[in-house]
């Protein structure tokens, strides 16, 4: 065996030399966030306008959803990959190339005289949100000492997890006043800004580890997990799917590619050529997160996706009113994940977690219960109740993971957690609109209305997903009580 204890990223002397952030170090960080927050908050922002798009291009919707299909299933290939370009190559280079790619995909589709170009903006745009999200989870944990880690995780949380409530109320207010065109307009300066700020900055040394990349291993992860994202999206899709390969086959296929492509990385990992690196899976606290995330993500995607459809459907909400309604879960979230940040670096992640768990799932028993009718503030109130339980997960779940990986093993560690993050939202997605559309589907033909019976289906998806958060609950009392020290060791056999 041999001992690894490379800086494959930049900064790792910044985090190991003491508590002190220098100028570079979070000028980096700054940009970092900026830009993640930027490339997620165009993700969100594409479903509200979906509807203005089908009019506008005279499509149907079942080829108006691979504008976020298709957007989900290029993460879904080019994450795993992202292990290896940390890696290979400098932090400034990755980050050049995934905003490089983001700025082209938003003139793409901001240009975009039809669907199919607009497809491909959207595809581009996918690649460098791919690179760019797992970078910034990589970097902080790289860049920042261990006194410091829950704080600044917490920041990047709130990068990632207020584009989701930001987006609908963003572009609810454009698409009032403006052609949807509008969306990549609005972003196109911010994500110019961060790239050139970004280039010019980010000058943080590296040893990149000059390996090949294993090509069956990217065909295998590509398939793998595309059929499973793809077959996954499919099954939410439902009995509107007029998918040319059943969403069962694909999600089989896609799961056995994977499968193959776990065992293909176990081997390759002995001789350090691993695309994906397993051996992350060996630390308790990161395998212990990521059967976490698994359980609490799937429980909130579905929910932050059915709200704005049941807001609009059964409560009569409209698209503006609906952002409005989930702009303060925005502002919820960016205060408590600070707070939850400043509490990690004292108490480490195992109170947190336990917390979370407990206030996300009696928030999600009580939306179970509420029916049409009831005063959209108490709705409200319960809605903001959960999304502080999320708070609450999403900073000890990532920092947890990441911070007790070997420098080495960092970029694969990011890139496994985010590969996960991605399923788990597929597959949140896909569970709450089967079981929104099953029950609902009964529950018209025994005579009951549209609106209600939409209502009735998604109380039972928010039952479903109490049910997963009590797991996400188990789970989290397996974490050791005290975080793994950042910079451990791992042996390589």
């Amino acid at each position: 065996m041999t001992d690894v204890s490379m800086s494959a990223l930049g900064g790792a002397d910044v985090a190991d030399a003491g508590d002190t952030l220098t100028r570079e170090t979070k000028i980096a960080i700054a940009v970092l966030f900026a830009s993640t927050f930027t490339v997620i908050l165009n993700e969100m922002m594409m479903a509200v306008a979906l509807p203005r798009v089908m009019v506008d291009l005279g499509i149907t919707a079942a080829t108006a959803q691979w504008l976020t299909t298709g957007y989900m299933l290029t993460m879904a290939v080019v994450i795993p990959t992202t292990g290896f370009l940390s890696e290979r190559f400098r932090m400034r280079v990755v980050f050049t190339l995934a905003m490089s790619l983001f700025v082209a995909g938003t003139l793409i589709a901001m240009a975009a005289p039809g669907f199919s170009v607009l497809l491909v903006g959207r595809i581009v745009q996918a690649i460098g949100t791919a690179i760019a999200t797992p970078l910034a989870f990589t970097a902080v944990t790289a860049l920042v000492p261990p006194s410091h880690a829950g704080r600044m995780m917490a920041l990047l949380t709130v990068s990632v997890s207020t584009a989701p409530a930001f987006g609908p109320a963003l572009a609810g207010a454009i698409l009032t006043v403006a052609h949807w065109k509008w969306l990549f307009i609005t972003i196109l300066p911010i994500a110019l800004i961060a790239l050139i700020v970004g280039n010019w900055m980010i000058r943080v040394p590296s040893t990149p580890r000059k390996t090949k990349v294993d090509l069956l291993s990217v065909m295998l992860s590509a398939i793998g997990f595309s059929g499973m994202v793809y077959g996954l999206a499919g099954f939410g899709e439902g009995a509107e799917s007029h998918a040319p390969v059943s969403p069962l086959t694909s999600l089989v296929i896609g799961m056995a590619f994977v499968g193959l492509f776990a065992a293909r990385q176990l081997r390759l990992q002995k001789s350090d050529r691993a695309l994906l690196d397993m051996r992350p899976f060996a630390v308790r606290s990161f395998w212990v997160s990521a059967l976490l995330a698994v359980f609490f993500m799937t429980a909130a995607t579905g929910m932050m996706i059915l709200m704005p459809v049941i807001l609009q459907s059964s409560y009569g909400l409209t698209p503006l009113q609906t952002g409005l309604f989930m702009l303060p879960g925005g502002l919820t979230i960016t205060v408590t994940s600070i707070v939850v940040g400043k509490v990690y670096d004292r108490l480490g992640p195992r109170p947190l977690m336990v917390a979370g768990a407990l206030i996300d799932g009696v928030g999600l028993w009580l939306l179970s219960t509420l029916e049409p009718g009831t005063p959209i503030p108490l709705l409200l109130a319960t809605y903001m109740f959960i999304i502080v339980g999320q708070a609450f997960l999403w900073t000890p779940t990532f920092a947890a993971s990441l911070g007790a990986m070997d420098k080495h093993l960092l970029p694969h560690g990011s890139a496994i957690m985010n590969t996960i993050q991605q399923l788990a939202g597929a597959a949140g997605i896909a569970i709450a609109f089967s079981i929104m559309t099953a029950t609902s589907a009964g529950l018209i033909a025994g005579g009951e209305a549209v609106a209600p019976a939409m209502a009735r289906g998604a109380q039972l998806y928010y039952l479903v997903g109490f049910g997963m958060v009590v797991i996400a609950l188990l789970v989290a009392l397996m974490m050791p009580k005290t975080a793994a020290s950042s910079g451990a060791r791992v042996l390589v056999h």
